[in-house]
């Protein structure tokens, strides 16, 4: 037998639920207050509809932060399916035309493409009990691609742009034959031999492309997908007479309390010890959670503060201004531990005079070498540079990386190329404007 003497830290269940409830987002947190109040009759939930904010500044700020609002809500889901459905149900057809269309609908990929070849169609509607020849099948698929979006019911993005051109455009035949045979010499900016493989000057060539570039070669994306969650923003920062007031707007998440009418039941002598032990149970686990939400919101405002404190130039300026921070200066500072800021931030976002952002956008390290940079103003720096460029002779990534230099700023030619991708920018060669 041995005896020993040691600490150890243990986390209590409510320490463990305050941990919890700080890393949810503001829907996350709705989400589980609502489940909990499900589980638990002794906590209160008052779920608050969510309006536009406030107008108390000028009308052109107040519009400003209207239009703000709605743009942060979703969109309202319609399906590609549901949106074709509805313009076969306004068309006259015979049954089985309108059957086979409906079929070829549903084979449509969330790009709007019909990506099989006729024989595999005709195979797929045997087994599928539908009775589908060659014409019926070349019928369904005119009238597929006869709705909206034009383009639909294409087999790839080559057919579908072909499908979105004007026959009684009298450029038809030349862009017809750009999509069919040069492709391939387009993407890499092969311009002046295709105008002279097609009889074209180079301005006739442009004045085509630009008509190309206006069609979309995946017809379907926009009405795929599914609606994105709302941004609610929980911290708010507005400018004031003394500078910037930082808060967490409490108004945007549901209100959280103990049913008094369960306290005091628990309370009362005349309930057998069964029941007041299970009532008890519950008061107090209502009770762990009414306090984490009011620690969450200490914290996170506690936080917020001291954010914006250190990003004062970007509320002054830009988000081209942001100062570097890191979240163990933050952690410091509050006497927190990194991971608690860690948490408080994931998945938050801030309102502020430039518009709603990811809180955890505030947090990048110094980049650049000699200046004091963060990763999103170098990126800045390098999409004006860019910018800035002679069409006629596009920079290269060793071009941008030496004027960077003589900035004071020292950057690797592989990040420039990093952030080119991330602009969209092919490479200086295929930039090249003729």
């Amino acid at each position: 037998m041995s005896q020993s003497q040691g600490q150890e830290l243990v986390l209590l269940p409510k320490m463990v639920q305050a941990l919890q409830l700080l890393q949810l987002s503001g829907l996350e947190l709705e989400e589980f207050l609502r489940n909990a109040a499900e589980e638990n009759e002794a906590l209160r939930v008052e779920e608050r509809e969510f309006s536009p904010p406030p107008q108390r500044a000028g009308a052109k700020e107040a519009s400003a932060a209207h239009d703000e609002w709605l743009a942060s809500q979703p969109d309202r889901p319609r399906s590609l399916a549901q949106a074709l459905e509805e313009q076969l149900a306004l068309v006259e057809l015979d049954a089985r035309l309108a059957a086979a269309t409906r079929w070829l609908i549903a084979h449509l990929d969330e790009n709007g493409y019909l990506p099989f070849e006729d024989g595999d169609l005709l195979e797929r509607a045997l087994a599928a009990g539908l009775p589908l020849d060659e014409t019926l099948l070349e019928r369904a698929k005119a009238v597929l691609h006869a709705f909206e979006p034009r383009g639909v019911g294409a087999r790839n993005a080559i057919e579908a742009l072909a499908l979105q051109l004007d026959p009684a455009d009298p450029d038809f035949t030349d862009l017809r034959r750009l999509l069919a045979e040069f492709v391939g010499e387009l993407a890499r900016n092969r311009l002046p031999w295709v105008a002279q493989e097609m009889g074209l000057s180079m301005g006739e060539l442009k004045e085509l492309l630009h008509k190309l570039a206006v069609l979309d070669p995946r017809p379907g994306r926009e009405l795929a997908g599914e609606a994105a969650p709302a941004i609610v923003p929980e911290v708010v920062v507005e400018r004031s007479e003394n500078g910037f007031e930082v808060r967490v707007d409490a108004a945007r998440l549901p209100a959280v309390a103990l049913d008094d009418s369960v306290v005091a039941l628990a309370r009362e002598r005349s309930q057998s010890p069964e029941v007041k032990a299970y009532l008890r149970d519950k008061v107090e686990r209502a009770r762990w959670i009414v306090a984490a939400c009011e620690q969450r919101g200490r914290t996170l405002l506690a936080i917020a503060r001291a954010l914006f404190a250190r990003q004062r130039e970007f509320l002054e300026n830009g988000p081209t201004k942001l100062a570097p921070l890191r979240m163990g200066e933050l952690a410091d500072e509050l006497g927190l531990h990194t991971s608690t800021v860690s948490r408080a931030v994931a998945g938050k976002h801030a309102q502020t005079p430039w518009g709603i952002f990811a809180l955890r956008r505030f947090f990048q390290a110094a980049v650049g070498g000699g200046e004091d940079l963060a990763r999103d103003e170098l990126r800045e720096r390098v999409k004006a540079l860019f910018a800035a460029e002679d069409g006629s002779a596009p920079l290269s990534d060793d071009d941008v990386v030496r004027l960077l230099a003589e900035q004071g700023v020292q950057l690797a030619r592989r990040t420039v190329a990093s952030y080119r991708k991330e602009l969209g920018l092919p490479s200086s060669y295929r930039r090249r404007r003729h």
